[in-house]
């Protein structure tokens, strides 16, 4: 209890009645902001709960996992199965973490099997900005986005960068990347390795599972003329994840060889330009992720899911009077397929299975000073796999010149089943359920964003209600299977977010969120979190030459979990846990540090999925190239 409280202890006294500091007033946001319109949108003409981590925000931090950035988010909820790189989700809202989509420079690349994102395959990333869009999205990208859209947006630094790192559970962590221009374009090469010899799984005391995750990724852009443009992004992501498995069925892990390797291509693009008056933007994505499991060195099982994706968007910005007015719209093809194979059960399970969905949305944006609005409709034809769907969401913001901006809006989602829940057959344990029908999702928000000086807060409320959410029924021979739910399951929260420049050299960010997620019964979700919060310090001083020290808590309350090895099954609270963080980075020449990073300080037992062990303290050194 110490730890929460000295947590919130700390949120306070940076809110804005725990100063009266005044300073000049520095840049704390972007000026647009990608995620939350067809086209980009200024900051203050957002009517949607946006968070936007820049450079120096991730700095803090240094993970090599994306997902451990996203916890200093309003509304992020976290779930690590294990030691790191291992499956790694992302609940948003207290949403499922396949109702999370996710995006790198506006390509989706949420596996087409599952429908969610393993954030364990993703490192390496160098983002120059990360954008999380909070609330129901499928007016703006159809399903998979109930509870919300991460964008990641790479940037284009030039020259060579790159950081070597080892330390605790024998880990190694390699990050290269280099940029440069030509006449009409420029292009970035990365690359990143991050291998570690882990902790055992089951907590037995047996083998230590390991990982490793490396990746490659291209991008880059070429001016074509007036004004037209193109740029490209390719990726190729690959996964090797030890674990232990559950050999008798009694609801805990044993000491066992077993293994899950995954690989991911994304290749994507977008034209865009002037022509007939309009701008136009034509996109193609294609994704694809193939898993294979394997169990004392032999391949049991293995599925492979693929994304294509063709959209064009016209739009055209106008002046009326003294109000400026965004039309815009969208039709989009996408086909998804599915495949699975086995070896284990003589091909019993294997199967092939593809949805296709055409899907075709308008935008409308008004500002006309203080005065902010938006409208967006989508239709979703699903080719007679489910019902048609057609989503909507309004807003409105108001700019109270010193009283900040207050802001709201209503919005609905859909979620189509995935391939696992439709058609996953597993004998002995999953079975697909091919009549399940789509989620849908109304929920509405209000908040509040203003500045004193040099802090930023927000403050957020929302509801939401979920219709036939789909959930894992088990069965008393340890059997399961997809279902709808009967009645409705309802999220509701407060969150609460800040920045603040302290100095010229020292910053603080944090944020604090509250959710009540519960299901058609009455009882609290699963791995959502009632309490998180977050608390960053960003020390730069200008004597250091480029120096900086970073330290962090991240603090997640008590969540429920089953525990499947009684009968029936019995729900279990886990225990809150706060990770600790520091980072440190000392120049030795213009463009090269050392660098020292520190995991979960603390040494606390960290557990976000019940049977699941998770590693203690671990510090890191490392050379990094500027």
């Amino acid at each position: 209890m110490w730890k929460q409280s000295l947590l919130f202890g700390m949120f306070a006294l940076t809110s804005p009645l725990g100063f009266a500091q005044q300073a000049d007033e520095p840049e704390l946001r972007p000026d647009t902001v990608t995620v939350s319109g067809l086209r980009g949108v200024a900051a203050d003409d957002l009517t949607a709960s946006v968070t936007v981590l820049d450079a120096e925000l991730i700095e803090v931090r240094s993970s090599p996992y994306l997902a451990d950035q996203l916890r200093q988010v309003p509304g992020a909820g976290v779930s690590r199965s294990g030691a790191a790189g291992g499956l790694t989700q992302l609940r948003i809202r207290g949403a499922e973490a396949n109702h999370t989509l996710f995006l790198i420079d506006g390509i989706e690349v949420s596996d087409p099997t599952t429908g969610e994102t393993d954030f364990g395959l993703f490192s390496g990333l160098y983002p120059d900005r990360v954008e999380m869009l909070r609330g129901e999205q499928s007016a703006l990208y159809g399903s998979d986005a109930i509870g919300g859209v991460v964008n990641v947006i790479t940037g284009d630094q030039q020259g060579a960068r790159g950081l070597i790192e080892y330390g605790s559970f024998d880990s190694w962590r390699l990050d290269g990347a280099y940029g440069f221009d030509f006449e009409t374009g420029e292009l970035t090469l990365a690359f990143a390795d991050v291998i570690t010899e882990g902790v055992d799984t089951s907590g037995t005391g047996g083998e230590k599972d390991g990982s490793q995750n490396y990746s490659g990724l291209v991008t880059g852009g070429l001016e074509l003329g007036n004004t037209w443009q193109v740029r490209g992004l390719f990726r190729y992501g690959y996964g090797e994840v030890e674990t232990d498995p559950d050999l008798d069925f009694d609801g805990r892990l044993d000491d066992a060889d077993r293994e899950t390797e995954s690989r991911q291509w994304t290749l994507g693009g977008v034209l865009s330009g002037d022509g007939l008056g309009v701008n136009h933007e034509f996109r193609f994505s294609y994704n694809t992720v193939e898993r294979e499991n394997v169990a004392d060195g032999a391949s049991t099982n293995s599925s492979e899911g693929e994304r294509t994706k063709f959209a064009w968007s016209p739009s055209r910005e106008f002046r009326q009077g003294d109000a400026d007015i965004t039309l815009a719209g969208l039709i989009d093809y996408e086909i998804e397929e599915y495949s699975a194979r086995d070896t284990e059960f003589g091909g019993l399970t294997n199967q092939d299975e593809s949805f296709e969905t055409l899907g075709l949305a308008g935008e409308v944006r008004f500002s006309n000073g203080p005065l902010s609005l938006s409208a967006n409709v989508r239709f979703d034809g699903n080719d007679d796999r489910f019902e048609d769907a057609t989503t909507g969401r309004i807003g409105a913001a108001y700019d109270l010149g010193s009283g900040g901006r207050v802001r709201t809006s209503v919005g609905t989602g859909v979620k189509n089943p995935t391939f696992t829940e439709l058609f996953g057959f597993f004998p002995g344990s999953f079975i697909g359920n091919p009549d399940l029908v789509p989620e849908q999702s109304t929920s509405w928000e209000i908040g509040w964003d203003g500045e004193i000086g040099p802090l930023s807060f927000s403050a957020t409320y929302f509801d939401a209600e979920l219709e036939d959410e789909i959930f894992t029924a088990f069965n008393a021979d340890f059997t399961s299977t997809a279902r709808n739910r009967e009645a409705e399951s309802e999220r509701s929260g407060f969150e609460l977010g800040l920045r603040w420049q302290a100095t010229g050299a020292l910053s603080l960010s944090g944020q604090a969120s509250f959710i009540e997620s519960s299901a058609d019964d009455g009882s609290d979700e699963i791995r959502v979190p009632s309490e998180t919060a977050s608390l960053a310090l960003d020390y730069r001083p200008e004597a250091w030459k480029g120096g900086r020290i970073g330290l962090a808590l991240d603090y997640v309350g008590e969540q429920d979990d089953f525990d499947f090895g009684v009968v029936p099954t019995a729900r279990v609270t886990l225990d809150s846990y706060v990770l600790a963080s520091a980072t440190a980075e000392w120049p030795v020449t213009d463009r090269l540090a050392v660098t020292l990073r520190g995991e979960n300080l603390f040494d606390e037992t960290v557990t976000d999925v019940f049977g699941f062990n998770g590693p203690g303290a671990g510090v890191f050194i490392g050379l990094k190239l500027r």
